[in-house]
């Protein structure tokens, strides 16, 4: 009896230990701007405040033995109350070339979040400036009491000068003070993309992240099928 007490009491303090959502830093998506693994969230960063984050890894071509190099580079500022700036850059889909260039993000919060588990809201652009990327998004951000975060909302983005609406999941779940597990989906009429990861915090405002883009291989996904390991850090100078 002693021993099914003690157990029972170690998992019901890890439970409520999962059910606390850390109080961390929002870190950046691999497009950039603070997001799940690869869609944003309705998170945006506090005014004068920033981070910056990288992810390397390896992209397996449909269809061949090969990987190519996968980078990506980003960092974000919160230049104005409820608006985030970015900037990202990186290798392109299938090739491992760089990208054309450095691209802009743009996110401005539409709430102000400040009740005990808020819906966030925010509307936002990434890859500005892009000849063949750019695509626009509205997306919320729901805290639950229990714990985990659901993300949610629209995306579009013009393929060969095409509109293409998509929707977007993803969820955040904390299983311990340090370690969130992570998932999202991007799904259209014509493409479906699922990614999932984790990130395991040293501390609040730093970040080890371990990421798997285009899990089922779609080759009208956004991304190839990649595995990533990199870090978040927040206003490390």
């Amino acid at each position: 009896m002693k021993r099914v007490s003690l157990l029972t009491t170690l998992i019901i303090s890890l439970t409520c230990a999962a059910f606390a959502f850390p109080q961390v830093f929002p870190a950046p998506a691999i497009n950039g701007p603070s997001g799940v693994v690869r869609i944003p969230s309705a998170d945006v960063i506090p005014y004068k405040n920033f981070n910056i984050g990288s992810d390397f890894g390896a992209s397996f071509l449909q269809g061949a033995a090969t990987t190519e190099t996968s980078v990506f580079y980003k960092m974000n500022l919160g230049t104005f109350h409820g608006v985030e700036l970015g900037i990202v850059g990186g290798t392109e889909k299938d090739t491992g070339e760089l990208r054309e260039g450095v691209f802009v993000n743009m996110k401005l919060s539409l709430s102000t979040g400040e009740e005990p588990n808020p819906l966030l809201l925010a509307i936002g652009v990434e890859n500005l400036f892009s000849y063949t990327q750019t695509d626009v998004y509205m997306v919320a951000t729901k805290y639950f009491e229990q714990g985990p975060r659901l993300t949610f909302g629209f995306m579009a983005d013009f393929p060969e000068q095409k509109f293409r609406p998509l929707g977007m999941a993803g969820v955040e779940i904390p299983l311990a003070q340090t370690l969130i597990l992570t998932g999202d989906m991007l799904a259209g009429e014509t493409m479906s993309q699922f990614n999932a990861g984790a990130r395991f915090y040293f501390s609040p405002i730093f970040s080890l992240n371990i990421s798997a883009l285009n899990l089922l291989d779609n080759q009208e996904a956004k991304d190839s099928r990649s595995a990533l390991i990199g870090f978040s850090w927040a206003n490390p100078f």
